[in-house]
C-alpha cells in the first residue's frame, strides 16, 4: 500500500508542475497589458535600456534611420527603421500604453482626445501640442523596430507551443528551460556566441489604421482642433510588457525631470539592483553626443542630483574605468521603488 500511494503522490506532484508551469509560462507570455497603478508608468525594459527615444536637441532636425542598429545596454539587439523618435513621442507611447492596461486581451483599442493626452502629461492643451501629438502618432505609425534576443528566442517557442496545444510535458519542459534562463547570467553573453539561434519580432507602436474626428480645418497638413482619436496598439506589445521585463516609474517623479532624466529613470530603475555603467554606454543610449568626457560627467551629474532630488536613487558614485579612459557610475536605487 505504501508503494501505491508514494505512485500516486507522484502522479500528483506532476500532475501539480505541469499546472504550475502553465500558469508561470503565462508570466512571460501574458494575453493583456499587465495591470500597473494610477500613479506608476510602465516601459518594456528592451526600450527603457535602449537608444530608441533620443535626448537630441528639439531643434536640431529629426534623422531617419534606414532599419539602423540602436544601441542597448544589456542583452539583445534592436533596429529601428522610420523617423527618429524623441521624448515626446516616449511620452505619448507610455501614455497609450497607460490607457491600453485596462483593455481585455486583444482589444489594443485605445479612445481619446488630444486634450485628455495633454491633461494627462500636464501640457498645455492648444494648437502647438495638438499638432506635436499628431505628428509623433505618425511617426509611431510608419516606424517599425525590430527586437531580437535569447530571451525572445525562449519566449517565443514556448508561445508557440501554447498556442498549439503542447502536450504537459513538453510545457513543462519548456517551462523549466525558460526559468533556468531567467535565473541565470545569459543576458551578458554577446548574442553571436557559440552561433545560438537568435529570434525576433517586428513591430510598430500602432498598428492598423489610426482615424480621427474633430477638425476645424486643415493647414498645411496638419488638422486644427482638439481631435477625437481611435489608435489600435500593436498586439505584439504584450509580449514586451509582460510582468517579469517591465519597468513601473513614479509618474509625479518622472513629469519632474527632463528628457535626459526620464530615461535614466527609467534605466536605472529597470535593474533591482542597478551594475557600474560607463558614462560613454549611457551617452550611447541616451544618444547625446560631448567630445569632452568632463563636459559628459558635469551634465549627467546635475541629472543624477536630480534623480536624488526627486526619490529615484539615494546615491551615486563614480570611479575610473580600469584603462582611465571612461568613468564608471554606480547608483543606489531609493528604497520606495526597490518593490515597484
Amino acid at each position: 500500500m505504501a508503494i501505491i500511494s508514494e505512485k500516486k503522490m507522484a502522479e500528483a506532484s506532476n500532475k501539480l508542475k505541469v499546472l504550475s508551469a502553465e500558469v508561470q509560462l503565462r508570466k512571460y507570455i501574458p494575453e493583456q497589458l499587465s495591470f500597473w497603478p494610477e500613479d506608476r508608468r510602465a516601459i518594456a525594459n528592451e526600450l527603457a535600456r535602449s537608444a530608441l527615444f533620443s535626448c537630441r536637441d528639439h531643434r536640431k532636425p529629426r534623422a531617419y534611420f534606414d532599419n539602423i542598429p540602436l544601441f542597448m545596454l544589456g542583452e539583445g539587439g534592436m533596429t529601428y527603421k522610420g523617423e527618429e523618435l524623441r521624448s515626446k513621442d516616449e511620452d505619448l507611447f507610455v501614455t497609450l500604453a497607460h490607457c491600453a492596461r485596462e483593455l481585455p486581451s486583444g482589444k489594443m483599442v485605445v479612445h481619446l482626445t488630444s486634450s485628455d493626452i495633454c491633461k494627462m502629461n500636464e501640457w498645455p492643451q492648444d494648437q502647438r501640442y495638438y499638432k506635436e501629438i499628431f505628428q509623433s502618432i505618425q511617426r509611431m505609425k510608419g516606424g517599425i523596430l525590430t527586437l531580437f534576443s535569447r530571451r525572445l528566442t525562449k519566449v517565443l517557442k514556448c508561445q508557440r507551443a501554447l498556442d498549439a496545444g503542447a502536450s504537459n510535458e513538453e510545457l513543462t519542459r519548456l517551462h523549466d528551460e525558460l526559468a533556468a534562463f531567467e535565473e541565470s547570467a545569459s543576458f551578458v553573453v554577446p548574442l553571436n556566441k557559440n552561433g545560438e539561434e537568435i529570434a525576433g519580432m517586428m513591430l510598430s507602436f500602432i498598428s492598423g489604421e489610426p482615424t480621427f474626428t474633430g477638425a476645424k480645418s486643415i493647414k498645411e497638413g496638419i488638422p486644427q482642433g482638439n481631435l477625437s482619436w481611435e489608435i489600435t496598439l500593436d498586439k505584439k506589445l504584450v509580449s514586451l510588457f509582460a510582468k517579469p521585463y517591465l519597468t513601473l516609474v513614479d509618474f509625479k517623479a518622472r513629469q519632474a525631470l527632463s528628457a535626459t532624466g526620464k530615461r535614466l529613470q527609467a534605466y536605472f530603475l529597470s535593474h533591482k539592483k542597478p551594475y557600474p555603467v560607463k558614462l560613454r554606454s549611457l551617452e550611447k543610449m541616451l544618444n547625446l553626443n560631448f567630445s569632452d568626457l568632463g563636459a559628459l560627467k558635469f551634465n549627467l551629474t546635475a541629472q543624477f542630483e536630480d534623480l536624488k532630488k526627486h526619490c529615484v536613487i539615494t546615491s551615486y558614485e563614480f570611479t575610473k574605468s580600469a584603462d582611465g579612459s571612461d568613468w564608471l557610475v554606480t547608483v543606489t536605487r531609493h528604497q520606495t521603488t526597490q518593490n515597484d
